[in-house]
């Protein structure tokens, strides 16, 4: 069983078209739950805080655990799965928009280089609640997401 708590924004409300935010959740897995085969039209990041995982895109496995994360590219066919001795939890930001691509490779990202390692877990995770909680469709809650 997957314990999860999620924010999905509606396109209606986008203000912004050069980075804006799709989605946002965390969740703690159950062992060995996966999600895909699938391809997704944003980018989006995950990051570990507990445990481990396998991560497959373009036939290539990447096993990740805390403090560690991947990033899905729009279009591109993925598949993850949380370990069975010790499956993990994490945290997901989906975004899109015109200068997505250059932001990533700002931080490194993108362009083949799909995982990374973050020592700022407890902060990534603030992040995500404070998302989860401006989840209003009126102008404070857009600037501050």
């Amino acid at each position: 069983m997957e314990e999860s708590y999620v924010l999905h924004l509606q396109n209606q409300y986008q203000k912004f078209s050069d980075f804006y935010l799709c989605y946002c959740g965390h969740a703690r897995c159950a062992p060995l739950h996966s999600y895909g085969p699938a391809v997704r039209p944003n980018y989006l990041l995950h990051y570990i805080l507990e445990g481990r995982g396998t991560y497959r895109v373009e036939g290539r496995d990447y096993s990740l655990g805390k403090g560690e994360g991947f990033l899905i590219e729009p279009n591109q066919q993925t598949f993850y799965q949380a370990s069975e001795e010790d499956p993990w939890s994490y945290l997901w930001i989906g975004f899109d928009g015109s200068r997505c691509a250059n932001c990533l490779r700002s931080i490194g990202l993108g362009g083949g280089h799909l995982t990374f390692r973050c020592e700022d877990g407890g902060g990534l995770l603030e992040l995500v609640e404070t998302m989860l909680t401006h989840n209003k469709p009126d102008n404070a809650g857009d600037f501050m997401l």
